[in-house]
């Protein structure tokens, strides 16, 4: 049976993956560095804008489904520590789970963005390696990647994980909208429910696409700054 995931489910599982990768300093994280992952305006579509009292809840979940667990205690730390279970759940090495971050965090890629997007958490040199990654991925029972239905006008595929929930819209089916609270189910924190958005523009997703589009500019800015020479 395929294992379905909320969108904020898939966000902490991302952000665990991909602070494991990037700052294993910092890792395994706390609930509030959890929160602070999910609603980084870089690296993520859709922003997000989420409570801690949501996340708990997320981690909750999937501690259930045995995806996240609790750190070992530490002696030194004042709260609680939380990690992915990624390897023992699918044995993903690290290349395996920087591509399938990407996906959680972004949604859907071509093979040449989980390349470029995927090699700032772990070395990813060959672009056939991404491809047959993706193959594999797809070939299991039940599969964990999918193909896209190619858009009109482009020329290369695009491909997402198969994680959404059957009621959720998602990149093949309909336009996906920013995200800002869990759908309610029973967990250790109870989040209030959220009211349907109305019919119209989604004016909040386009201000948060482009307060992404600013920040990731911005850095790219000190980026190309750093590598100048000094005078």
């Amino acid at each position: 049976m395929p294992l379905t995931l909320t969108a904020i489910q898939r966000r902490v599982l991302g952000v665990l993956i991909e602070k494991s990768l990037t700052t294993p300093g910092s890792y395994p994280m706390s609930l509030n560095a959890l929160v602070t992952g999910c609603n980084q305006l870089t690296c993520r579509d859709p922003v997000m804008n989420v409570t801690e009292a949501e996340v708990s809840k997320a981690v909750y979940e999937l501690q259930r489904l045995l995806i996240v667990k609790q750190a070992d205690p530490d002696r030194t730390a004042r709260v609680n520590r939380f990690k992915h279970n990624v390897e023992e759940r699918w044995g993903w090495d690290n290349r395996q789970r920087a591509i399938m971050a990407e996906l959680l965090l972004r949604g859907p890629q071509t093979v040449g963005e989980l390349k470029a997007n995927a090699s700032r958490m772990t070395p990813i040199t060959e672009l056939q390696y991404v491809a047959d990654l993706l193959a594999n991925f797809a070939a299991q029972d039940p599969p964990l990647v999918r193909e896209l239905p190619r858009q009109p006008g482009r020329s290369v595929p695009r491909f997402d994980h198969t994680f959404y929930p059957d009621d959720e819209p998602h990149a093949g089916t309909a336009a996906p909208t920013a995200v800002t609270s869990a759908p309610a189910s029973a967990g250790p924190a109870t989040a209030p429910a959220t009211p349907a958005t109305p019919p119209g523009p989604d004016i909040s997703a386009l201000e948060a696409r482009v307060a992404r589009l600013e920040a990731e500019r911005a850095e790219l800015r000190e980026q190309v700054r750093s590598l100048k020479p000094e005078p």
